[in-house]
């Protein structure tokens, strides 16, 4: 239907809108809010030939959005376009656990870290202000009677909530349910915890079924909504001065060092893309420049990125014979007549990939391991590593896109037409195994100073009930080509 809207105009103009369209968008699918502005500008400057988009003299935005989908749905590949501009400035509920185990992080004797980390992330949000929610949480989710101002400004922010709920225990499960529930759709959420699981009756209580109990918890909590809303936990270090619990203590031991805690921020997964999607919300989504960050997970069920990717026709690493199908441009996703290189009697390829603008550790996406090749002939990634622009011919740069990084693919042979298949797994990476202690008793012991007690239960079930949502193995993203002989 939209489509039909600019049958009145001239050729000339629509062709010229068509490649504006294709200029802002076919490389990244997405249309940021200056994109958006050179495309309004364009229109309003040629108002007489796009009528059809006009109302009483005023710009129909639904009807622009309407065509840009129909135009790249009718390309070779379609596409879905990420359209940025007019969206709603998101709400934010802020959460602050304040346990007995947390007050030390902000003490007087320590180094600041952590309220700098929290105020730096917070300022880093567009249009964070008193309307925006803040909790204090513990056995219980009290509302924080001062707004985002006033807490920012605390010199203390454990004293200025302190008496604020019953410090002596966390209730994740209903904290964890009111960050699935109370997220909605124009939202995000932001906890701020040590990830300790603790309830009043622990004294004596094997850790293990401590475990068990955390792990069931979280995995019953995770539940239908997963499949929506996806969840990262940012691991932090702070300082830290004062008493800290051991799970099967009755009182606390003095410790002052470096103890590990955790941002979990959740929201939609149309969310989770935007804030490193959206120009408003990349600051904010560069949790590696935090001071005291170390490490990050992003919890989803399937495909919330889509990179883009282009094979590449001319370079140093490519072995073997072939040729792009034809019709589509300037991307190559599709390619036939593939023979081996007669002198190593293999085939190499070189796929131009952009790993920018996801919430995924840096090491997670260069690890070859942490990807599934599916095909009907084996075929291997033997490299992952950036782009040198050295490397690349004037006549590649166009397929480049704003491609990030190079795939090394290759193959003994391809023996018949197939599609081939490259995902990014999603899999509990090895820090959060690095980063569990199963005793938390000495705290004068090797590794208490980057370890969480019972914390890879914890987050196992949150994956257990993450996986349950998706088709088989989580997995971040894929990218699909078709190789004939």
């Amino acid at each position: 239907m939209a489509m039909l809207l600019l049958m009145a105009c001239g050729g000339g103009q629509k062709k010229e809108f068509n490649r504006l369209l294709l200029d802002v968008a076919d490389k990244d699918e997405v249309i940021d809010a200056t994109e958006w502005e050179q495309i309004v500008e364009f229109l309003d400057g040629q108002k007489a030939h796009f009528k059809d988009f006009y109302d009483d003299g005023q710009l129909d935005v639904d009807d622009v959005k309407d065509y840009i989908g129909d135009f790249f749905d009718n390309r070779r590949p379609p596409k879905k376009i990420d359209i940025q501009a007019g969206r709603k400035t998101l709400g934010v509920n802020f959460y602050l656990e304040r346990s007995g185990s947390m007050v030390p992080y902000d003490a007087v004797g320590g180094d600041g870290s952590f309220k700098a980390a929290i105020v730096q992330m917070l300022n880093r949000l567009p249009g964070t202000n008193d309307d925006s929610k803040i909790y204090i949480v513990n056995s219980e989710i009290n509302e924080y009677p001062k707004g985002f101002s006033q807490f920012l400004t605390d010199s203390d922010i454990f004293e200025a909530t302190k008496g604020i709920g019953d410090a002596s225990s966390t209730d994740f499960a209903a904290i964890f349910q009111q960050l699935l529930d109370k997220t909605g759709d124009d939202d995000i959420s932001i906890l701020v915890t040590d990830m300790i699981y603790s309830t009043k009756q622990m004294v004596g209580v094997n850790p293990q079924k401590v475990f068990a109990e955390a792990q069931g918890m979280t995995n019953a909590v995770f539940k239908s909504q997963v499949k929506e809303k996806g969840l990262l936990v940012v691991k932090m270090q702070g300082s830290y001065n004062g008493a800290y619990y051991p799970y099967n203590a009755a009182g606390g031991v003095q410790y002052t060092g470096r103890r590990p805690y955790y941002i979990v921020v959740v929201g939609s997964n149309q969310n989770i893309a935007r804030l490193t999607r959206d120009e408003g919300y990349a600051p904010f989504s560069r949790f590696s420049e935090l001071r005291g960050y170390e490490d990050m997970y992003l919890f989803e069920t399937d495909d919330v990125y889509k990179p883009y990717y282009s094979l590449l026709l001319d370079n140093e690493q490519i072995r073997g014979r072939f040729r792009p199908v034809h019709g589509q441009g300037d991307q190559i996703r599709d390619i036939e007549n593939v023979e081996v290189d007669r002198n190593s009697g293999d085939l190499r390829l070189a796929l131009a990939v952009d790993l920018s603008g996801m919430l995924i550790d840096e090491q997670y996406l260069l690890d070859i391991d942490n990807y599934r090749v599916e095909a009907d002939d084996a075929l291997v990634i033997k490299e992952i590593r950036p782009i040198s622009q050295k490397e690349v011919s004037p006549a590649e740069r166009k397929r480049l896109g704003k491609a990030t990084h190079l795939f090394i693919l290759e193959s003994q042979g391809i023996k018949h037409r197939q599609t081939v298949g490259i995902k990014l797994m999603n899999r509990l990476p090895q820090w959060v195994e690095a980063s569990s202690s199963d005793d938390d008793t000495n705290v004068g012991g090797a590794g208490f100073s980057q370890t969480t007690f019972g914390l890879k239960y914890l987050l196992q079930g949150i994956y257990d009930g993450y996986r349950k949502h998706s088709k088989g193995e989580p997995y971040y993203f894929e990218l699909k080509m078709e190789l004939n002989r």
